[in-house]
């Protein structure tokens, strides 16, 4: 009964984080992926038969067939979404993303539990404390990445549960032998895939497992390799199933007996990849060209997606693994993890989303940690470790008490700023005012700077003609002088224009600024941490420091 209620407390302290407010935006659809996944789904129909729904070639649940031919997310998310908006009657643009939001968040609270459950199944297996458990299950409910993440109708917390269910479903298999869970461990697998390619990585960790399901003293008798065999064919064969019904449009055609993927989709995967090289020119790259591999992604893991308590708790982990549990089979789990972390954190792209699967072997981690700190140290020192834990997640939480900062950037230019004044706005980046009821947006002139666009002559000669002529310059988020003056060998009048318009050496003037920083003052407590500093990810959708200059002629 106790264990019930300590796990029921956790789930709702999860919940709490992750659904207040999911209409966060107040319906702005202010994250481009988001947006982009409502107006994919938005746009199907359901498929005449049962068959067309298979057919890549003339589904309308196909993006490819509804006007969308650049696509690299997978489709389960939004078919799922969709037939559930369909069903509650909330299929329109808002209704798609609160639900799809909802539908996120739930998802990813599915990971508290099976975090629990993990941790319990190695209590049983390798006698570890049990009190690992509940702590395990606390930090994942407490992570403030996935609690972000939770907030957005994305394909990033389906792909973390899905790949997590499939590892303790694969982990149960290799403790019991039991085909059920090896079908189970399939199942989660393929809806990974129908989720986002990058659940391949999960591989090696299951393979791992059935062979290791067979392994007698570290030794595989000639008569169990058979049998790994067979079960290494029927995952594959049940996971190909599951990724063929969940998204039938990685594939280039309807056939079951043609695993061919798709043309278009590896064109897209190419294109994409060309995209995030940051040596090209494409906006949203501009930013990752000088970051320093490994360190940048530890930084933003550590700091901002974990906070620091959760990073103590999880190096005391690291360490009563090595020196108390000494058990290797144990801490192959979490060398993958590492594994992955090292390999992410070497590309070129190192977003923090991209590490949202290991967030549940860090909780794991830091449950050991804390239960090992709390049982060898006294009670102050384990509070205080308490408090610095909880203490980033409860900051994070406060920029869902209050409006985004875009909207209260909105509704003041309507007060403030007078009709047909010419506002200034930055090239990949949402303008402002946004389209709040009862303002008269269309009462003013937008002009689009062309920041990111090559420092030539023809350039400065639009952006000068821009400045002189416009009455506000408005920055809605760090997109622009976040990223631009990190390479300034690109950008040098651009940077050098930042820093002129900063530091107040222009015509431009700042006459307000609004800012949703992590704090503890909705509680009454008088503490604010900026997260300028943190990847741009983590500020740019939900709580953009925007800043507002007038044109003083």
């Amino acid at each position: 009964m106790k264990r019930k209620v300590i796990l029921i407390a956790i789930i709702m302290l999860g919940a709490i984080f992750r659904f207040c407010d999911i209409n966060w935006d107040q319906n702005q659809h202010l994250h481009p992926d988001e947006r982009f996944l409502t107006m994919v789904g938005s746009a199907m129909k359901i498929p005449p038969t049962f068959l067309d729904y298979f057919n890549p070639h003339t589904s309308p649940f196909n993006p490819a067939n509804i006007g969308y031919t650049f696509y690299v997310y997978g489709m389960f998310p939004v078919i799922l979404n969709k037939i559930l908006t369909i069903i509650t009657l909330n299929d329109n643009y808002n209704g798609f993303t609160l639900l799809g939001r909802a539908l996120s968040g739930f998802v990813d609270l599915i990971v508290v539990i099976m975090v629990f459950k993990t941790a319990e199944l190695f209590e049983k297996q390798y006698k570890i404390h049990p009190h690992i458990k509940y702590w395990s299950a606390f930090f994942y409910a407490i992570a403030v990445l996935p609690i972000q993440l939770s907030h957005f109708f994305a394909v990033d917390t389906f792909v973390s549960s899905f790949v997590f269910i499939s590892f303790y479903a694969g982990l149960r298999f290799s403790f019991t032998k039991h085909i059920h869970w090896l079908l189970i461990s399939a199942l989660f697998f393929g809806l990974a895939l129908a989720s986002k390619v990058t659940a391949i990585f999960l591989s090696p960790l299951l393979l791992y497992l059935f062979i290791n399901a067979y392994a007698h003293k570290r030794r595989i008798p000639q008569k169990d390799i058979l049998k790994i065999i067979r079960d290494l064919a029927i995952f594959g064969i049940a996971s190909y199933i599951i990724v063929r019904i969940a998204d039938p449009y990685l594939f280039q055609n309807a056939s079951f007996f043609d695993p061919r993927p798709s043309q278009l989709y590896l064109d897209n995967l190419k294109q994409l990849q060309a995209l995030s090289n940051p040596q090209g020119w494409y906006p949203p790259g501009v930013q990752w060209i000088h970051k320093t591999p490994v360190l940048f992604g530890l930084k933003n893991l550590t700091i901002y997606g974990i906070g620091i308590g959760f990073t103590i708790c999880v190096a005391f982990g690291i360490y009563y693994l090595i020196k108390k549990i000494k058990n290797i089979e144990l801490s192959i789990f979490f060398i993958w993890a590492f594994l992955f972390f090292l390999y992410q954190s070497l590309q070129p792209v190192q977003t923090m989303r991209y590490f949202l699967m290991i967030y549940p072997f860090l909780a794991l981690l830091a449950g050991i940690g804390l239960t090992h700190v709390g049982r060898e140290t006294n009670n102050y020192i384990k509070g205080a470790l308490i408090v610095l834990v909880v203490m980033w997640p409860v900051m994070f939480f406060s920029i869902y008490t209050r409006p985004v900062t875009r909207v209260s950037a909105s509704l003041w230019i309507y007060e403030n700023i007078p009709q047909n004044s010419i506002i200034l706005t930055e090239s990949w980046d949402d303008a402002l005012p946004l389209h709040i009821d009862g303002g008269p947006v269309n009462a003013y002139k937008i002009n689009e700077l062309p920041v990111f666009d090559p420092d030539t002559p023809q350039k400065w000669q639009k952006m000068h003609s821009f400045l002189n002529q416009g009455d506000y310059l408005i920055l809605s988020s760090n997109r622009g002088w976040g990223s631009i003056p990190t390479v300034e060998e690109r950008y040098p009048q651009m940077t050098k224009y930042y820093q002129d318009l900063f530091a107040g050496k222009t015509n431009y003037k700042k006459v307000a600024e609004f800012t949703s920083y992590p704090s503890l003052s909705y509680l009454g407590i008088p503490l604010t941490i900026s997260d300028d500093n943190a990847e741009e990810a983590f500020t740019v959708y939900d709580h953009p420091k925007v800043m507002i200059f007038k044109h003083i002629r």
